[in-house]
């Protein structure tokens, strides 16, 4: 057959055979196809974000993003850039190491020591004292030490400096210390930190624990369950007893697995310095399966039982869990949230679902840490916390509609339907928008840094609480939200505004005085004006590669304890020095909406995008 006709029979196929064969081309080769004919150029085929992303998460490693898994030209662009761009930034407390820094007490926001060396990042979690990395060959890094608390044992206790990483250092197995990770039974395809765990699952679908950096992997076995592992994992994705994912908790661990439903367990602790250093097992005879999670799409219906119809139906199938303190709380494909509780003894009686965050229609993912957890939507996000589940756990037989339960937070910020994930702190939590964008929001504790605002905190909308320098960002701080910045010239004019400016000092010293005075209202509007300035920065000639990103673009961001990270994309051939027009600004002079007039002799300063009309309600 001529190629003409080759081309011509390929054209004449629908598209819905065409997506059948692309997964069979590699990225050099559905380009190739692309560029044959105007056909294959249509943004339907060109820009398949089934191709793209599962490219991308299979070449990288990379994380589902169920919120913008339809947006193809993203995944592409996030596939060219990963060959050559990702970098890794960390902020906060940064005790034990776990920032990544030689320079632990370097709280702004900084790019991680030696992490370029790793090659291509693919995940990036917080641990309670640690920071890991996932590289696209499968390896684990960690900085900082798991257990926090048993290392402050052995430091008061002995004096030693215990097991703290300053730089990222690779996680081992049994007998894999200074070899090569190419077994597929060690390389790693997804992992998750837990408060003091590591849960790491195999290409083959072994899942691995570490509880001591310092000490090799323990292989996790299930007891009752019939784990399917395989070195070609692509042919038994879909057969039960294949681990889907893994999620590390409080003090718990989990798995998603088919045909059984999602699994928890008791983290196997041992103390730090003690027991076998060479790795080996953990039988777990504690675990237990969340009940009604086990459904799966695909059983013919006939041969289906009454009791897997109905949860087919009710509950549906499970797309994501998360692990908090005392809860598991899942979304299926059904649009519906459940949660239930784990008691003391590591049972669980039955699921809820939580009514209020039903949505039928919209595409959903669900993230979360500790006591805090948000829904993702479509048109947003929902914020909810620990005593929300209690008080629907604690009526599912006196009120089963949930009428009247109060505890969800919906943070304007946060409902403009370009919101990707959410990662939660002890106290803080981050989103990152679709626009590569991250906003921080909540406190900090001893003014830790967690927020990413760096030495303008007070700018960014940071107020003081008490005597121990506790932070908190302003009621108005939440209505449009406080992006992280990452150059280095954008936090040093954020400092330098902080003092004034270059100019006039003097003039500026009264307004500094209502910011240094914890002036709500003053800190409120200012820090808007800032962060409209740092917009209109963003967003000036040059600030733009070829690709439609900017210099900094996040891909993943993480949280937990009182430090931050994000996974960044950036083009260092944009320019990062100040514009300058803003080398001569100087500390606003503004009009407030009370109707107060901000002393000073300078022209009154206008809003690039005009005040907002803030929603002061959120407290949090």
């Amino acid at each position: 057959m001529s190629d003409y006709n080759t081309s011509s029979a390929l054209v004449s196929l629908p598209l819905d055979i065409l997506v059948l064969i692309f997964p069979y081309l590699d990225a050099q080769s559905f380009l190739s196809l692309c560029g044959t004919c105007k056909t294959f150029q249509q943004p339907a085929i060109r820009l398949d974000p089934t191709y793209w992303s599962a490219i991308t998460r299979s070449t990288f490693r990379v994380p589902n993003q169920p919120i913008v898994q339809h947006d193809g030209l993203r995944w592409q662009r996030m596939y060219r850039r990963l060959l050559r761009d990702t970098r890794a930034f960390t902020w906060g407390d940064g005790t034990y190491g776990r920032l990544g820094r030689n320079c632990s007490g370097i709280r702004d926001v900084k790019e991680m020591d030696g992490v370029r060396d790793l090659g291509i990042i693919s995940d990036m979690q917080c641990g309670g004292w640690s920071t890991t990395l996932l590289t696209y060959t499968g390896e684990l890094h960690t900085a900082g030490v798991l257990d926090g608390q048993s290392r402050m044992a052995i430091d008061y206790a002995t004096g030693e400096q215990g097991r703290a990483r300053e730089q990222a250092t690779r996680l081992e197995f049994p007998g894999s210390l200074g070899k090569r990770l190419d077994d597929p039974w060690f390389t790693i395809r997804q992992f998750s930190s837990g408060r003091k765990h590591i849960l790491g699952l195999s290409d083959t679908g072994r899942i691995w624990c570490w509880d001591d950096v310092a000490k090799p992997a323990r292989h996790i076995l299930l007891s009752g369950v019939d784990v399917t592992e395989s070195d070609t994992p692509q042919a038994s994705g879909g057969r039960r007893g294949r681990v889907k994912r893994v999620v590390a908790g409080w003090s718990r661990s989990s798995a998603y697995v088919q045909g059984y439903g999602i699994i928890v367990w008791r983290v196997p602790y041992r103390i730090m310095g003690a027991g076998d250093g060479e790795g080996g097992e953990d039988p777990i005879d504690n675990s237990i399966v969340i009940p009604r999670t086990n459904y799966q799409h695909g059983t013919d219906s006939a041969e289906q039982s009454p009791t897997d119809h109905a949860v087919g139906q009710e509950v549906g199938v499970v797309c994501n869990h998360i692990l908090l303190a005392d809860f598991v709380v899942f979304v299926t494909d059904l649009g519906k949230v459940f949660c239930a509780r784990i008691d003391d003894d590591n049972q669980v009686e039955e699921i809820v679902e939580l009514r209020a965050l039903r949505s039928k229609d919209s595409v959903m993912d669900i993230q979360g840490s500790h006591v805090r957890f948000g829904v993702l939507k479509r048109d947003g996000v929902v914020i909810a916390n620990q005593d929300y589940l209690d008080a629907c756990w604690n009526a599912r037989r006196t009120n089963p509609d949930q009428t009247g339960i109060s505890g969800l937070l919906m943070i304007p910020a946060l409902q403009k339907g370009d919101v990707i994930s959410v990662a939660f702190g002890d106290y803080h939590f981050l989103a990152l928008h679709a626009n590569g964008r991250v906003t921080s929001y909540g406190k900090e504790p001893r003014h830790c840094g967690a927020l990413g605002f760096g030495v303008g905190g007070t700018l960014r909308g940071l107020s003081i609480e008490n005597i121990f320098f506790d932070a908190k960002l302003v009621p108005h701080a939440y209505t449009n939200g406080r992006r992280v910045t990452f150059g280095r010239d954008m936090l040093g004019w954020v400092a330098r505004m902080s003092m004034g400016g270059p100019r006039d000092p003097d003039d500026a010293r009264s307004r500094y005085a209502s910011l240094a005075n914890n002036d709500v209202t003053v800190i409120g509007e200012v820090s808007e004006w800032i962060e409209q300035q740092l917009q209109v920065w963003e967003e000036l000639p040059g600030q733009t590669g070829a690709d439609g990103l900017g210099r900094y673009f996040a891909l993943g961001v993480c949280a937990a304890g009182w430090h931050s990270g994000a996974l960044l994309l950036v083009n260092e051939d944009l320019d990062d020095r100040v514009p300058e027009t803003y080398k001569h600004m100087r500390l606003p002079r503004l009009r407030l909406s009370d109707g107060t007039e901000q002393e000073g002799s300078k022209e009154f300063d206008e809003w690039p995008f005009g005040r907002p009309e803030w929603d002061l309600s959120i407290q949090l």
